[in-house]
């Protein structure tokens, strides 16, 4: 999830669209059923085209792996469809769509937080870790899994960090990074006292669930229950949300949304801003040399440790023909192999899923700069979001909503069992 400012604004407003664009085309499998792969030996490559659809993310790996194959396999076509944008909702959107009208593209691009969606609604065919390449980390399946199987390769992936103007925050003499959400809420009271500006920006549309994941996990508290009911409405999942009423009851979040959010901290205006590193390469193109700034830990909730779900993406076979499920695994091996996930690396700041690129990455030049946050990142992510059904486009839009009215100041007692308990009668319809 590269989860770009511009990207984030645009999911919070698709997330209806894409409801209603799930709900219209009825439960179940569209389109046919995925088919198991068959041995590439046993396809003939002459006439048979395969498609990939993907966001604007994954428009250089599919290139590259297009001309590899189509070189490799004579006869062998690859269509690539980019959907001309980075959300992974309006992705799915136009996937699902495309499905329905008996389009189904062979490969497909699927955010980390709707893998369980994919899943749930057109069962396909888990993944066979063999087909990896050796140096492949595997021990990011488990963002890609549902109940411990793993069905999507995570290919792009990032997780929740802290950016710091740290010429700011010292101009008012905070010089320690906060690690946790009462140092950061210390942290912003001095800042503003200097300033007389909220000093803080969490993210209240687009990425809001996923942070609001990071923050309840991070507290040990279940984010989804086994029976697809949230788990967060209890003393503790009310204490690790506070840090929005805490920072809203004294003026200390700013409360923009995510283009806004990062104007400010790139025009130095803003000391602290909650986002994914997948920014850092863009925000360190604005802020040039005006200001020293830094990306570090997520600030977990007070006794907690970082338990924080993979943003990013990772490649889905839909193949419903065995041969052309076969090229199409072939293909996401190939967007897999270490050269493309460390120049993807580079252009996106994302974490590296390969052990041969983190090498390559380590002794880089920029690995010790924020941009190179994700690469040294080394503590392990959870699955993002996990609601069961059609259901996560919905539930999104509603931990979106939570978000805001606790930075608006509503009473957090109030605002989580309400949040719940329209999440659980989603489950229930």
């Amino acid at each position: 999830m590269s989860l770009t400012s511009r990207r984030s604004l645009r999911l919070a407003s698709l997330c209806a669209a894409t409801a209603v664009a799930v709900a219209a085309c009825g439960s179940g499998d569209d389109s046919g059923t995925v088919a198991d792969a068959a041995a590439l030996d046993a396809c003939d490559p002459d006439g048979v085209t395969i498609t990939a659809m993907f966001a604007d993310q994954g428009k250089v790996p599919a290139e590259a792996a297009k001309a590899e194959l189509e070189q490799r396999h004579p006869g062998l076509t690859v269509d690539l469809k980019l959907v001309g944008t980075a959300s992974y909702d309006d992705l799915t959107q136009q996937m699902v769509t495309d499905i329905a009208a008996g389009s189904r593209p062979d490969v497909g691009m699927v955010g980390l937080g709707q893998v369980r969606f994919w899943v749930d609604r057109y069962q396909p065919v888990p993944l066979d870790p063999d087909t990896l390449p050796a140096t492949y980390d595997r021990s990011y399946l488990d963002a890609g899994s549902v109940d411990g199987v793993p069905y999507i390769a995570p290919f792009q992936v990032s997780m929740a960090v802290l950016y710091t103007n740290t010429t700011l925050a010292e101009s008012a003499g905070v010089t320690e990074l906060p690690d946790s959400t009462s140092e950061l809420v210390d942290a912003a009271r001095a800042i503003r006292a200097t300033t007389g500006n909220a000093p803080v920006s969490l993210p209240r549309d687009g990425i809001a669930d996923w942070v609001a994941q990071s923050f309840i996990q991070s507290a040990g508290v279940t984010f989804v229950e086994d029976d697809g009911t949230a788990g967060f409405d209890t003393p503790e999942g009310h204490e690790a949300l506070s840090v929005y009423s805490d920072l809203a009851a004294e003026d200390l979040i700013a409360p923009v949304g995510a283009l806004d959010a990062t104007e400010l901290f790139t025009t130095g205006q803003l000391a602290y801003l909650v986002t994914s590193p997948a920014s850092a390469v863009s925000i360190g193109q604005a802020v040039g040399d005006a200001f020293e700034w830094t990306v570090s830990d997520f600030p977990v909730p007070d006794g907690g440790s970082p338990v924080l779900p993979a943003g990013g993406n990772g490649w889905m076979v839909l193949s419903d023909d065995a041969c052309r499920a076969a090229y199409a695994n072939e293909m996401i091996t190939t967007m897999l192999s270490p050269q493309i996930i460390a120049d993807s690396a580079r252009q996106y700041s994302y974490a590296p899923v390969d052990t041969q690129a983190a090498e390559e990455l380590a002794a880089d030049p920029l690995a010790d700069t924020p941009v190179g946050y994700a690469w040294r990142y080394d503590g392990k992510v959870t699955p993002w979001g996990g609601w069961h059904d059609d259901n996560t486009p919905r539930v999104n839009t509603l931990l979106t909503e939570m978000v805001q009215r606790l930075t608006n100041g509503e009473p957090l007692d109030t605002v989580v069992p309400d949040t719940t308990a329209q999440i659980d009668a989603l489950v229930a319809r």
